[in-house]
């Protein structure tokens, strides 16, 4: 692109996961000229995030969008049950239940909305598409400078096809970043993520459909077991996602990379579950990550 022909936008947007979508939507709705890049082909796939808090609903109707939401069926959690281990060894027991949303938030839809994460993103997509924003995909962005040479749009930003084979140059008065844990936008900035506490737990992660005896598997449930832990959370589509505990910081061989196959993350979930039992019909989603 020519220098005289380099398009001008309020803001650019790195990143269609939620957090970029949202404020997206908003801005679209607004008015405002917005470019919005994505480095994957197309949304979620399966997986990833996927719990609506009640006061994010609220903020989703709001917006008109909540019936769309709905319309996919999510699991809606109205309390959660607290599974321990019964003193004789002999497996777990139910200790307690606690509401979703307890009754000092003041929210006008008590329980958590669960589905996956691509379905949330595709209800943005579609009323941006109204509003005549198109997120541009796979493509990332290669840098950015705030030089000085425009004083209404101050930031200069390059973008480049994941291929490698075409660019673009724009300028913006804001460069806003939705990129996630690795963030480019971060890494060049210098600013890097805090946090207190060092990795403490390897997780993994896994979406299906499951046959089990276990009572509370369509609950939120925290199970505590002396073969390890795992939470238990309902989905759409007759699903469950499992967090299974893989590592411990307290373990004689911990190691905060550990992985895990499907496999033997269910073998653990079955030593957990006792006396009730747990089988697969299917697997959608599997990962493992460190807290």
């Amino acid at each position: 692109m020519s220098s005289s022909a380099v398009e001008k936008y309020d803001v650019v947007i790195i990143g269609a996961g939620p957090v970029g979508l949202l404020l997206s939507t908003c801005l679209a709705r607004w008015g405002y000229k917005i470019k919005h890049i994505d480095m994957r082909p197309e949304p979620t796939l399966t997986g990833r995030a996927d719990g609506i808090q009640p006061r994010s609903l609220d903020l989703l109707r709001n917006m008109g969008l909540k019936r769309q939401i709905m319309a996919h069926e999510p699991a809606k959690v109205y309390e959660v049950a607290f599974w321990d281990p019964k003193d004789n060894g002999k497996g777990i027991h139910r200790t307690g239940t606690w509401a979703s949303c307890p009754k000092f938030i003041d929210a006008r839809y008590p329980f958590t909305t669960l589905l996956h994460q691509g379905l949330i993103e595709r209800v943005f997509i579609g009323d941006l598409e109204k509003n005549g924003v198109e997120i541009q995909r796979p493509w990332k962005i290669t840098g950015f400078k705030n030089d000085g040479k425009d004083k209404t749009y101050p930031v200069e930003v390059s973008i480049g096809h994941v291929d490698g084979n075409k660019a673009e140059t724009m300028r913006a008065k804001y460069l806003f970043s939705g990129e996630g844990a690795k963030s480019f936008i971060r890494e060049q900035l210098g600013v890097q993520i805090t946090h207190k506490d060092p990795i403490a737990h390897v997780w993994g992660v896994m979406d299906g459909v499951v046959r089990t005896d276990f009572p509370d598997i369509k609950m939120k449930c925290t199970i505590h077991s002396d073969a390890g832990s795992i939470m238990v959370i309902p989905r759409e589509d007759n699903m469950v996602r499992l967090y299974i505990q893989v590592a411990s910081s307290t373990d004689p061989d911990w190691n905060p990379r550990k992985q895990a196959t499907t496999e033997e993350v269910q073998a653990s979930a079955k030593k957990i579950f006792k006396p009730y039992y747990v089988e697969w019909d299917r697997v959608e989603w599997y990962s493992v990550y460190p807290i």
